[in-house]
């Protein structure tokens, strides 16, 4: 077993800053820089949140030299946030040859036509017991969920076990937050 440099580091681990920054998806991951592959890019492309702002947003991957890519900050990979007038080109762009449904899915939770939260499945039954859910929250209803939050009857769904439960305390808050954040961008872009 050798101990070799990792060849770059995957941008589904570029998590920094993590007070600013949630990771929610990666759309695309092309390699590392200057990789031989015909369709390597080096480059990365994801949706996620700054400071609870949807946000489209890239980097380059890096190489076995730097494995770290670009951007980085104080020796972390980070991601450059994408200015919100050129994410739909960047995102529909041939390049990518993402699917219908990929595009409609990154364009639905930029445009903020529906709010998602990730938790993680907490029936200890199930085959997805542990891993990630997303949940999914049309915005004419968030003052809805926000209220059934306040009341503690808000609960989370998995498709895999069909079962429900509630926030856990360390979710409860950052959903809040998510929920009224994106109830407030609904209302700003002439929700009612």
């Amino acid at each position: 077993m050798t101990n070799e440099a990792p060849t770059y580091i995957k941008p589904g681990d570029v998590l920094a800053p993590k007070r600013h920054w949630q990771l929610f998806h990666v759309l695309y991951d092309g390699g590392p820089t200057g990789g031989e592959k015909a369709n390597a890019t080096g480059s990365s492309l994801a949706i996620g949140r700054w400071d609870t702002k949807p946000v489209l947003a890239m980097r380059w991957n890096g190489n076995r030299e730097n494995p770290i890519g670009n951007p980085q900050s104080r020796g972390l990979p980070t991601w450059f946030i994408v200015p919100d007038e050129h994410a739909r080109q960047i995102i529909e762009t041939q390049h990518y040859d993402f699917s219908n449904d990929k595009i409609q899915f990154a364009r639905d939770f930029l445009e903020l036509k529906r709010v998602y939260f990730l938790t993680r499945c907490s029936t200890t039954s199930c085959s997805n017991f542990g891993n990630l859910v997303l949940q999914s929250y049309p915005p004419e209803k968030l003052e809805e969920y926000i209220a059934d939050l306040e009341r503690d009857d808000l609960k989370f769904y998995c498709i895999y076990c069909d079962q429900q439960w509630h926030p856990t305390a360390e979710e409860k808050p950052r959903l809040e937050e998510v929920l009224k954040q994106g109830l407030e961008r609904y209302r700003t872009r002439g929700g009612r």
